[in-house]
This record gives structure tokens, C-alpha cells and sequence, in this order.
């Protein structure tokens, strides 16, 4: 669990360090914060959310890891889904709209690929060791 947490938070803090960086030499600083925020944010609790799920599933019951798998990965688009629909809704502006969307979108799926492949890691080392 620390090396997931830790690897995550180090490629949630690497995105937001390249958004910001972007942010300051390409573009309108004022348009991109609250977007970049709310993605880092986002990232951040359900990393930390799935952590310890993870961890309290593996201590019971290491059966259900790969349900837990399916089920985190679903309530996390569903809790995107429902962030985006949110900030769609109290925006009015259509860039900012769209800037969100793509930042958020970058986090998710970069996010989703780590997730993948830190689980399939980990999965076959049980099997191995099974």
C-alpha cells in the first residue's frame, strides 16, 4: 500500500507540476487553476480512498482483491463523472469548460493506466506465490 501511495502521489504531483509549468508559459493563469486544482484533488482522494480499501480488503478477504479492482475503478469514473457534470454546470465560460474536461481527463486516464498496471503487477505476483 505505501508504494502505490507513494507512486501515485509522485505522478499526480509530476502532472500538476507540467500543467502548471504549461500554465505559466502558454497560458491564461486564470482559466486554468481552479481546473488543475480540482483534477490534482480529485486524484489524490481516490488514490488515498482506494489505498486503504485495498488494504482493509487484502487484510480480510485477498479473494476479493480483483472485485475490489472493478468496483474502485467504477465509483471512481462515477465520481468523475459526477465532478465534471459539477464544474459543467457552474461554468459558464465554454474554454474553461473544455479546459477542465482535458485536464481532467489527463489526470484520469494517466491515473487509470498507473492503476492498471501497478494491479496487474501485483496480481501476478500472488499467483505467483500461490
Amino acid at each position: 500500500m505505501n508504494t502505490y501511495l507513494r507512486q501515485s502521489i509522485c505522478l499526480i504531483v509530476g502532472l500538476t507540476l507540467l500543467f502548471l509549468l504549461y500554465m505559466n508559459v502558454w497560458g491564461n493563469t486564470e482559466m486554468m487553476t481552479v481546473p488543475i486544482v480540482v483534477s490534482a484533488v480529485f486524484q489524490l482522494v481516490a488514490c488515498i480512498a482506494y489505498a486503504f480499501v485495498w488494504k482493509a480488503v487484502a487484510a480480510s478477504s485477498s479473494e476479493s482483491l480483483p472485485t475490489l479492482y472493478m468496483t474502485a475503478s467504477g465509483c471512481r469514473m462515477f465520481a468523475g463523472i459526477v465532478t465534471v457534470l459539477a464544474y459543467c454546470f457552474a461554468s459558464d465560460d465554454k474554454a474553461a469548460i473544455r479546459f477542465f474536461v482535458i485536464a481532467f481527463l489527463i489526470y484520469y486516464f494517466i491515473i487509470l493506466i498507473y492503476d492498471t498496471a501497478y494491479f496487474m503487477k501485483v496480481e501476478k505476483k500472488i499467483r505467483k506465490n500461490a
